[in-house]
């Protein structure tokens, strides 16, 4: 097993965006293409928990279906622990768990037992060992309540926790989860979130790819995060990382010793400050400022409060929330 177990390399995927005979006969065979991923480049290793965020129609789930050999990309090339996704798309396949977030495949009139063992006879499970799997992963997602009652019965949210369970079943080294917490209600969406970092990665190890539209769950999660915007990745690194990305205004909190009225007006005055505000409470008197990133404005912050007599007790600068991150990222 390399220590790389996903390597995208300059993919770029196309779609018709006009189907039918009377398409085809217009554009003579070659109707007009809407670029969908472009010029994708990523590496996954092994071990780590990696996101893919951005917002819907970025190219996250059109990402995950080529690396699953659901689809082949019209350039570049997808490696799966070394295993070409085109040239041999059997055992790329074979080492990969696939949760997603459509889940339409399973037979509504068998129950999640049977559709267990179907899809594990699938992979290659039998007789003792398929049992005993069936019964590992429907503990971990919580559905022994529901082992024998017909798909077709299912709330969306138990179906979406027994498509994690089937992802999971083979056991493979390689695990892609599209949105695995959608429709999930908050207690087993937290729940699944523990499952997959403390038990899917690490004490199994496994290598997992996350694509997610949910901020936090991204921040709070994974290892490393590609963030896509408009089918290209605009950036990736780790979540405190990403914040370097971008410039936003420079933020702190300052505890002082005595703020009132006079003192914060010269204060929102200071060359630099785009805006302050004050706040009292048990812990003592804060001053929140933005302000321009140049250290000259911290100066003259600082100057103005020490020719006022104030004494600055604590100050902390205060980082970026996710949501302003990825707002800046994606609209840039």
């Amino acid at each position: 097993m390399s220590e790389m177990m996903i390597s995208v390399e300059g993919v770029t995927k196309s779609f018709p965006t006009v189907y039918g005979s009377a398409a085809l006969l217009k554009y003579r065979g070659r109707p007009p293409r809407s670029t969908v991923l472009e010029d994708i480049s990523v590496s996954v290793k092994h071990g780590e928990l990696f996101g893919l965020l951005g917002p819907n129609g970025a190219g996250k789930t059109t990402l995950m279906k080529l690396m699953a050999t659901l689809a082949y990309p019209d350039s570049g090339r997808i490696l799966i622990n070394g295993v070409s996704v085109v040239k041999d798309p059997r055992l790329a396949k074979s080492l990969i768990g696939l949760c997603t977030s459509e889940e339409r495949s399973f037979y509504y009139r068998l129950t999640a037992r049977q559709n267990l063992k179907f899809f594990g006879a699938l992979a290659g499970l039998h007789g003792k060992m398929l049992k005993r799997r069936i019964d590992e992963v429907i503990e971990l997602v919580d559905l022994g309540f529901a082992l024998d009652r017909r798909f077709g019965e299912f709330s969306s949210g138990m179906r979406q926790r027994l498509t994690v369970a089937r992802a999971v079943l083979a056991d493979p080294p390689i695990l892609l989860l599209d949105e695995p917490t959608r429709a999930v209600d908050p207690v087993h969406a937290d729940d699944l979130r523990l499952l997959i970092r403390r038990e899917l990665i690490e004490r199994q190890r496994k290598t997992v790819v996350l694509a997610t539209n949910l901020l936090e769950e991204a921040w709070t999660l994974c290892d490393r995060i590609a963030v896509f915007s408009r089918g290209k990745i605009v950036a990736t690194g780790t979540p405190a990382s990403l914040a370097a990305f971008v410039k936003p205004l420079s933020k702190y909190q300052i505890r002082l010793n005595h703020l009132d009225e006079t003192l914060l007006a010269r204060t929102k005055q200071v060359t630099g400050v785009v805006s302050a505000d004050a706040e009292s409470h048990a812990g003592g008197t804060f001053l929140h400022v933005e302000m321009q990133p140049e250290a000259e404005a911290l100066t003259n912050l600082m100057r103005a409060l020490c020719a006022n007599g104030t004494l600055v007790l604590e100050m902390r600068p205060i980082d970026p929330k996710p949501v302003e991150v990825f707002r800046e990222l994606t609209q840039s």
